[in-house]
């Protein structure tokens, strides 16, 4: 998951962004007027809007087509919520609020935006658990770093879709601050090889000359033979 922190002048937005630090969420922080432009250049999951009158930029960006999710800071009423998810915010959160509900409602809204409703999504034999960071197959808990976790929840979140290694490391590292992309082949290779320990060593596929995907295998599904995939793990 990566977030598009917008603000405007006179908000402070650090303490959301060491919210967003201390757990490990990959995030930019843009001018409001800017956010259109980052969005045609780099790839967010969500809007969060740090901004004076989130009501008029909840409305401007709906208005200018902007489809991804929008969660709004707001210390207003309840009315004044109500407001932003009729303009269409996706949900709004008070400033205050503790860095584990800001997660939880980050992961919420995108979980939702992308078609799931339970926060452990499944693949086959495996399954990954949203929030906790954790991988399950076969009932057994994998091991994984902080970017191996960001790689497969990507691809479960984004299941069918062919992602790029330049956008696997905007995703992971952000607009700016991603390394070489051999930096990302050594992390892939390395959970290949835990998850071909666990018995799960096709579930990231190769789409040659494209990318990475999600590989479900039919016969952990639906107990149907594989046929000949198209994909090929590497």
């Amino acid at each position: 998951m990566r977030v598009l922190v917008a603000t405007d002048p006179g908000v402070a937005c650090g303490a959301l962004a060491v919210r967003l630090s201390g757990d490990g969420i990959p995030h930019d922080i843009a001018a409001i007027e800017e956010v259109p432009e980052f969005l045609r250049s780099y790839d967010y999951d969500i809007v969060l809007l740090a901004v004076r009158d989130p009501a008029r930029y909840v409305a401007w960006l709906r208005r200018s087509r902007i489809a991804v999710p929008l969660l709004a800071v707001t210390a207003g009423s309840g009315s004044a919520r109500a407001a932003l998810l009729d303009l269409g915010a996706d949900d709004a959160i008070s400033p205050d609020c503790e860095a584990s509900e800001l997660a939880a409602v980050l992961r919420a809204v995108v979980r939702r935006s992308r078609g799931h409703a339970s926060r452990e999504l499944r693949a086959g034999a495996a399954e990954l658990r949203l929030g906790r960071m954790e991988l399950v197959v076969h009932g057994r808990s994998v091991a994984l770093t902080p970017k191996e976790y960001a790689i497969l929840e990507l691809l479960f979140l984004r299941r069918g879709v062919v992602h790029s290694k330049p956008a696997i490391v905007n995703q992971i590292y952000g607009a700016e601050d991603g390394p070489a992309l051999r930096t990302l082949d050594v992390i892939v290779c390395k959970l290949r090889k835990k998850l071909a320990a666990c018995g799960a060593p096709d579930l990231v596929a190769t789409v040659w000359g494209s990318g990475l995907m999600l590989h479900e295998l039919p016969d952990l599904v639906s107990g149907e033979p594989l046929g000949e995939p198209d994909l090929v793990a590497a």
